[in-house]
Parts: C-alpha cells; structure tokens; sequence
C-alpha cells in the first residue's frame, strides 16, 4: 500500500514539475516573441477630445507585450478625461489594440465672464475652448442674470431643453437658442419660434410632441404659443 502511495506522489511530482518547466517556458516565449509586440493601436470616437492628445497620452501602449495590457487600467485612465463618457479597449491578437471611446452628448452651450460652458444630457458641465465650440453645433443658453455654472442644471433653460433632446430629437437639432420672457421659456429655432409657460413646460413640450406628430412641417409656423395647455399656432401663409 504504501509503494502505491509513493508511486502516485512520485508522478504528482514529475507533473507539477513538467508543468511549472511548460508554463516558464510559454510565459518566456510569449514575453520575448516580438509577435506579440503592440504594434497598432487604432482610436475611433475622438470629435470633441483632441486624438493627437490621447495618441501622445498611451503611446506608452505601443511595443508593450499584448498579454500584459493592463485593460481596465487603460480605460480608467481614459475616462477621467473631460468629454469621454466610457471607453472600450479591445485586444486583436496577435499585436493590435483598438480603444472606441465614447463621448458625452453635448446639448448647450452657456457663455459667461468669457468662458464656454458645455453642458451635456446627465447635468454635468465643462470648460472648453472656442476651438471646440466652433466644431459642433448646439444651442445657446441665453440667461438674463447671469448665475454660476455650478446652478445652470437648475434653470427653466436646461430643463426644456432636455426635455426636448430626451423626448423630440428631431425638433431638438433645429433649436439655435434658449431664452426666458418672464415667466417664459423661449426656443428659437431655425425657423420658428416656441414659447413654453415655465410652470407646465414638460405637459406642453408632451403636446407638442404630438402636434409635431402629425405634421411635421412645424416650420411653417411662424411661432407656437402655449395657452395653458392649448397650443395657438400662426402659420406663415396668414401673416
């Protein structure tokens, strides 16, 4: 019994060994073989974020062992830039490495003491540049009192018009510019203006909605007012 116990611990000890000898020598292999060299990273998503900045910021990447990437490192670091709201890094082996960011969705634009604040759909704010700024197309938010940045996710302004962005797209891209009349919100857009009350904006844009629903040749209004809840409409042919 005992001769059996030692044969079978004698071939437990061959194998370990055999597989520690095979695991140092992949682990060799793959670590020296230049195969597995990074050697292509590709970057796609970048509008708002400069690529040359990410390119410059993970060149470390390149000529690293693919096996050894740290992935989840990478995209961290990736998404604590401003203006990308998660990142993806994908491994093609043997030597390419593909990161797919993707961005916020900007849907203002608030301009104070100088500076461009760009505001997207989750409330958050950030500063950017005038290069930036002349780069994409989203409305201005126009605030008679000008506030602090920190308050605009608090306005009538914001609110409309992520109410808007959320329920009408379409209606949303035609929007050059928010304002407010008192107790009102105006939105001018390309070719019309919409004046919502303050107090029942979100059941009027709803109404408005389904106005746009069966005709989508709103800009054939000079302008949509709200009474209440009913919609007054002046078309262009009646002026």
């Amino acid at each position: 019994m005992k001769e059996n116990i030692d044969k079978i611990l004698y071939k437990l000890l061959i194998l370990g060994t055999v597989l520690m000898i095979s695991y140092g020598a992949v682990d060799q292999f793959i670590g020296e073989n230049n195969i597995f060299k990074i050697d292509n990273v590709i970057i796609s998503g970048c509008n708002l974020i400069e690529l040359e900045s990410i390119e410059n910021q993970f060149s470390f990447i390149k000529d690293k062992n693919i096996f050894s990437l740290n992935t989840d490192d990478v995209e961290l670091k990736l998404e604590n830039y401003d203006f990308i709201e998660s990142a993806k890094l994908i491994k093609v082996y043997p030597s390419t490495v593909i990161i797919d960011i993707i961005e916020i969705s900007p849907i203002g634009i608030y301009k104070y003491n100088n500076n461009n604040l760009l505001v997207d759909n989750n409330s958050k704010g950030f500063l950017c540049s005038s290069n930036i700024l002349s780069s994409i197309q989203v409305p201005e938010i126009k605030i008679q009192n000008e506030i602090n940045f920190e308050n605009i996710f608090n306005t009538h302004h914001y609110k409309t018009i992520k109410q808007i962005y959320d329920t009408n797209p379409k209606l949303f891209y035609q929007i050059k510019s928010i304002s407010d009349i008192n107790d009102e919100i105006l939105v001018n857009t390309q070719m019309s203006k919409i004046l919502f009350d303050k107090a029942h904006y979100i059941l009027q844009i709803n109404h408005l909605n389904k106005l746009l629903m069966l005709s989508d040749k709103y800009q054939n209004f000079n302008y949509i007012k709200f009474s209440h809840l009913d919609i007054v409409v002046n078309e262009r042919g009646s002026i």
